[in-house]
């Protein structure tokens, strides 16, 4: 456990620089500047009803703090986890040292977590309060439950991805993010249970504040699963467990050559 102290410990100095630190506030007040912007372009004469408003609200939040806010913020610090070790040549060393490789991608995800956790739980409990909907402490957990798994889980996807692709580990996981999270993930087949939003989409509509008839709609019936929240966080857990396994045993087998010979 100290190797893995460590590693977070001299990650998060690194992480410590104007550049991350002005684009972890950029992230954090992303969902705040839109929620303002919604509240003052709104009409107020607007007759939707309440239950209308709390279902906006949701939809809206949920798409701006855990899906773009977290995803955004964790692809800076997981997908070039290896890739920057090996532009910094420290690579040979780590793989040499006793499970080095190991304690450094734990290390860098436990990190990328809370990067990215930290970040979207403060826009959270701005956006939340700006919106001025009744319920605000359902939503408010909700949100803070759904970006902590919504880290978890792309925290190691995006480490999986950095390890098998380090050259183009942020395009690839753009890419990734697209087309099978997006694309894939809102196709009515099942192929979508395997995405990390097809079960954050559950999630969201078991916790969040939302219209009785717009839980029925069609559209929520294709793109999420009748089932237990304990279910879906367990799916969360489990997916995130074989993508950050699956990124150790490809770091240890795969041969990386040196940054000099065009690698990242």
């Amino acid at each position: 456990m100290s190797a893995l102290r460590a590693v977070c410990v001299y990650e998060w100095k690194r992480s410590l620089t104007l550049v991350r630190i002005g684009w972890w506030l950029a992230m954090a007040a992303f969902p705040v500047m839109i929620t303002i912007l919604i509240r003052t372009l709104s009409d107020p004469q607007n007759q939707v009803s309440i239950a209308t408003q709390k279902s906006t609200w949701s939809m809206t939040l949920y798409a701006l703090i855990p899906g773009v806010c977290v995803a955004l913020s964790v692809l800076l610090t997981a997908a070039p986890a290896v890739a920057a070790e090996l532009e910094q040549r420290s690579w040979a060393y780590l793989a040499t040292r006793p499970n080095g490789i190991f304690w450094l991608l734990l290390g860098k995800f436990l990190v990328s977590v809370t990067w990215g956790t930290s970040a979207a739980w403060l826009g959270t409990m701005f956006s939340v309060a700006l919106c001025g909907m009744d319920e605000q402490l359902r939503m408010l957990l909700s949100l803070l439950a759904l970006s902590l798994l919504s880290a978890i889980a792309y925290s190691a996807l995006y480490i999986l991805v950095g390890a098998m692709f380090p050259k183009r580990a942020m395009v690839f996981c753009m890419m990734y993010t697209v087309i099978v999270e997006l694309v894939f993930g809102s196709i009515p087949a099942v192929i979508n249970r395997m995405t990390i939003q097809f079960r954050l989409r559950t999630l969201f509509v078991n916790w969040m504040p939302l219209d009785k008839r717009m839980k029925e709609d069609s559209v929520f019936k294709y793109v999420m699963v009748d089932g237990s929240s304990w279910m879906q966080c367990f799916w969360l857990i489990t997916l995130s467990v074989l993508f950050l396994t699956a990124a150790i045993v490809v770091a240890h087998r795969k041969e990386f050559t040196s940054a000099t010979e065009g690698d990242v």
